[in-house]
């Protein structure tokens, strides 16, 4: 063979070898440690790394973790900040289909030991004596090194439980700090009087007394509602490759004081992920779709036939609601001290806040409050601005309508009233957040509702309806005399909370196509997540359906 034909098959193989698509057949281990060493076996690596790369969980591992890169096996130092999810080879050959992996850290792990010697135990409490957003240090052990699922519980009484103590569970943000021996823990919106209990997956502690500094006002929890909940949401004509991922992030209603209870009692189909940043989560893959096809149709550009699937998710969830009421000595109320100020408003979603820096906001905020620094007095200052000044919609307007046009003609629908109101509040450094969910009237109808809480320092968040107040139509179950009154600093059982603030959520696939619902009964950034493969799909969610009140 002559030197040109040599150089030319040479150039051919190097030609096909690139553009061959790598193929992972099995990583080595499925879970591990950041700093442990993964095994990747396939084929249509390439022989030397070059521009290519590993993907884990949406993170490009760099090259200074590769060990070795040869054209069937890549092993690579997991780096520290290594992430649960899926796992790709990238080549200038295409991308690879995932395999999944997990971090280990994340993994509860069972460990046989004494339970007279591993339960947790409190042997003191600093600062007995605490308002709400107070800050308590437990001294004690067995807590264990991290949080993971453990909880620190508070009492809290409402009006039907005079003779028992029921207990609520401390939210993510409460916590400061977590160790083995000691606990730093804010005191929760809605405990009382009682004492406070560590649980851990070992089992749970002694009961320590605590004293509830509420010196400003009180919040009381009424009467208790129970409903059953039915969700559903249906995928149409599903078309995808063999590799297609579609993920659903479902709502779950939060456990908090005045919602204390919440179950879920039926899914049509095992979740992929039970809880995770408030949301269940489901993974349709190549193989369910393909179970699942069900017709075929014409494709418009290429006139063949495709296989379609249809896909249905159904949830039922058991949520317990109490009324709540809030008596608030005005006078009392001091402006936030820096520390609450920068907390508060650190947790609180960048998207809503930006409402608050328009400048129409700011100068309507500012001629409707004049010189007062109390947070109370101009939350409730701009509540009786609108209720007195806008009128409120029965329908929905559509989900791109600005919320700025009710201050423009005087009119909006519920969700525009929330919006507003929060960024009112905000434009004036009032902590306020919006709050999601459904709204039952007296025959068991639900439809989607917004409404707000704002923050009391020393008290908790209080919670405003100004769409009610400003006359919304609804008939509650037990009448109200005024309700304007009624619906600034007070609510009823028949509001059932999806979201409180917006919830930010993370991809959970890289370059994935994201869907948002907006203007419906959660405030979420992701709602369905469909991967490269998926050509196409047509997506229906409906309003939470009441068939059960209690």
């Amino acid at each position: 063979m002559s030197f040109i034909g040599v150089l030319l098959f040479l150039i051919a193989v190097i030609s096909a070898t690139k553009l061959k698509v790598p193929q992972i057949t099995v990583i080595d281990p499925k879970v591990a440690n950041p700093g442990d060493v993964l095994l990747i076996y396939g084929s249509g690596f390439g022989n030397e790394q070059h521009e290519s790369f590993v993907e884990i969980g949406g993170l490009r591992i760099t090259s200074s973790n590769c060990i070795e890169w040869s054209d069937n096996k890549i092993a690579i130092t997991l780096p520290a900040n290594v992430r649960d999810g899926l796992v790709y080879v990238v080549t200038q050959g295409g991308r690879s289909e995932p395999k999944i992996f997990t971090n280990k850290t994340a993994v509860p792990v069972k460990v046989i030991s004494d339970p007279a010697t591993s339960f947790p135990a409190i042997y003191n409490i600093e600062e007995k004596n605490q308002s709400v957003g107070g800050l308590l240090s437990i001294h004690g052990k067995n807590f264990g090194l991290m949080r993971n699922n453990s909880k620190v519980y508070f009492s809290f009484k409402d009006s039907e439980s005079v003779q028992s103590v029921i207990q609520i569970y401390c939210e993510n943000e409460d916590y400061e700090y977590w160790s083995d021996e000691l606990i730093r823990v804010r005191v929760p919106d809605g405990a009382s009087d009682g004492s406070i209990f560590v649980e851990t997956e070992k089992g749970t502690s002694n009961n320590y007394p605590f004293i509830l500094q509420s010196s400003i006002g009180k919040k009381t929890l009424l009467e208790k509602r129970t409903f059953v909940i039915d969700t559903s949401v249906e995928l149409r004509e599903v078309v995808a490759d063999d590799d297609g991922l579609i993920f659903l992030r479902i709502p779950k209603p939060p456990v908090f004081a005045s919602q204390p209870n919440v179950e879920v009692t039926l899914s049509s189909r095992e979740p992929f992920i039970e809880e995770i940043a408030g949301t269940i989560v489901h993974q349709f893959d190549g193989e369910d779709i393909k179970v699942a096809i069900e017709s075929e149709k014409t494709d418009s550009k290429t006139e063949t036939f495709l296989p379609t699937a249809n896909l249905n998710i159904n949830h039922t969830f058991v949520v317990t609601t109490h009324a709540v009421s809030t008596d608030i000595k005005e006078h009392l109320v001091k402006p936030y001290s820096q520390g609450v100020l920068l907390s508060k408003m650190q947790q609180s979603s960048d998207s809503i806040y930006s409402l608050s820096k328009d400048e129409k906001i700011i100068s309507l905020a500012r001629s409707i409050i004049g010189k007062t620094t109390n947070p109370y007095t101009k939350a409730y200052l701009i509540y009786k601005y609108m209720v007195n000044n806008f009128a409120v919609l029965s329908e929905l307007r559509s989900p791109d309508a600005p919320i700025l046009d009710l201050i423009k003609t005087k009119r909006g629908d519920a969700y525009d009233f929330a919006m507003l109101y929060n960024g009112l509040l905000a434009a004036c450094n009032v902590i306020v957040r919006p709050c999601a969910g459904i709204l039952i009237d007296a025959d068991s109808s639900a439809k989607s509702h917004w409404w707000c809480e704002f923050y009391v320092e020393s008290f908790g968040w209080v919670p405003v309806d100004v769409a009610l107040g400003a006359g919304l139509p609804f008939e509650c179950f037990i009448k109200r005399t005024n309700i304007k009154d009624f619906y600034f600093g007070n609510l009823d059982a028949q509001h059932v909370t999806f979201s409180r603030d917006f919830n930010r959520l993370r991809p959970t696939v890289a370059y994935s196509k994201i869907v948002c619902q907006p203007k419906t009964y959660a405030l979420q950034s992701i709602w369905e997540e469909s991967s490269e493969k998926v050509k196409r799909y047509s997506s229906f969610w409906t309003t939470p359906n009441i068939t059960g009140v209690y």
